[in-house]
């Protein structure tokens, strides 16, 4: 069996779930809902690193703020059946969005010095955390007011939220902070963005809370049996598969700013290049949503990464100009704007209606940790092979890792995904 027929097989359209979705629901609502989430990460690595290190705060200290938020990242999956069998999932998500608030004024407010780092450590921790509830409040809403045919395109948008979040949230909450009379007064104003951000929920549906009444153990074992049974189905172990392959990792780009003097970029050209990046990011994301629904979702995930891989070439090849890093560095943020929306529309396409962010955060979690893996392999290759060296070790072994991925799809073993229906009260 090919590749191909077996996405064919193991992928097909779900059957629409019988819910009457609410008049106002176009995907922009997912992009803003999810843009806090995004600022959680973009908050601390660009506001915060910036000033910190202005502050001579040193690189390994602030490395270790910025690191909490992908401590709790990675392993959120942990506590996710919280938001899925517990309060509701707009309640879930005012809740966060109160406690994120709350964090970055905290934030503003601390004195940045090294001796207030450990304690700027634990605020970020608990405002990356908190903000880990509204990321699965937006997927929870995300799947039960989308149908499968739509959840690539609304899959762009959540992540073009995130990502712009990242980029752009954390470069204007730096302005903010700037500018500002007092850095809490940036940290109100950012909190009322926050805040503003919540109003979409007007416009989804709330979905049924599942096992309403049942005790904690029974809620627990629920989550545990939803996971066993996608992690036993022939799609969910190709999407694991997928998740923990070195491609589509975007690794490079956390060397993007190093990288600039090889090109002879100046610091304010590589600024002012990498925040088009997060434009560049995003069309990525509305990309790779609507190709996800128009081929297989592993297929749009596989060729989103063969397009990574193709940048990773174009920049080794690039001339070591101001244009040159332009282009070549701009494709790669491209390709991994694809990349995770057509990973998060594959995702979507499997895990159903019942524990929906718990199934979806393991996937984003293995996904990240095995990425993290790859960034070590291309600092080592850098530091054996020099820049081009290590381009075209991200380059072979996403060749490699898409080899593989073709050669065992057709033999991995699984049990066939039921048609998942809505929870019902």
């Amino acid at each position: 069996m090919t590749p191909a027929e077996v996405a064919a097989a193991e992928f097909p359209a779900p059957r629409a779930a019988n819910v009457t979705a609410p008049a106002a629901r176009h995907p922009w609502v997912w992009a803003v809902l999810y843009f806090p989430y995004g600022l959680s990460f973009g908050f601390p690595a660009v506001a915060i690193g910036y000033l910190a290190s202005r502050a001579g705060i040193s690189v390994g200290a602030i490395a270790a703020v910025v690191g909490m938020t992908f401590l709790a990242s990675g392993w959120k999956f942990i506590w996710a059946p919280l938001g899925d069998y517990t309060l509701s999932r707009k309640r879930w998500y005012l809740l966060g969005i109160g406690a994120v608030c709350v964090g970055l004024i905290a934030m503003t407010a601390v004195p940045l010095t090294t001796a207030s780092m450990p304690f700027m450590s634990l605020l970020v921790l608990i405002t990356s955390v908190s903000a880990t509830f509204i990321a699965f409040a937006t997927e929870g809403l995300m799947v039960y007011n989308t149908s499968a045919t739509t959840r690539g395109r609304a899959a762009g948008w959540f992540q073009s939220g995130n990502q712009f979040g990242q980029t752009a949230g954390g470069g204007l909450s730096l302005y903010l902070i700037r500018h500002a009379p007092a850095p809490w007064v940036a940290g109100v104003i950012i909190a009322g963005v926050l805040f503003v951000c919540s109003l979409p929920l007007l416009l989804v549906r709330e979905p049924p809370r599942a096992l309403r009444g049942a005790s904690m153990s029974r809620r627990m074992g629920d989550a545990w049996r939803e996971l066993v049974t996608i992690m036993r189905s022939r799609a969910g172990r190709v999407t694991l598969l997928l998740a923990i392959l070195p491609i589509g990792t975007g690794a490079a780009e956390f060397l993007f700013g190093s990288l600039g003097p090889e090109w002879h970029s100046s610091a304010d050209a590589v600024a002012e290049i990498l925040s088009y990046g997060g434009v560049a990011i995003v069309l990525g994301c509305f990309a790779g949503g609507r190709l996800a629904d128009r081929v297989h979702k592993p297929a749009a995930y596989a060729a989103s990464c063969a397009l990574g891989l193709v940048a990773c070439v174009v920049m080794a090849w690039s001339p070591r100009t101001d244009a040159g890093y332009a282009v070549s560095t701009l494709l790669y943020s491209f390709s991994l704007g694809m990349v995770a929306a057509s990973f998060t529309g594959l995702v979507l396409s499997i895990v159903g209606h019942s524990a929906a962010a718990t199934k979806i955060n393991l996937f984003f979690a293995l996904n990240t940790l095995f990425s993290f893996g790859m960034l070590r392999v291309d600092g080592w290759a850098h530091d054996a092979w020099a820049t081009n060296g290590m381009l075209y070790t991200e380059a072979a072994t996403g060749v490699v890792a898409l080899a593989v991925f073709g050669w065992l799809v057709g033999r991995v073993p699984g049990a066939v995904m039921p048609a998942s229906e809505p929870p019902h009260d």
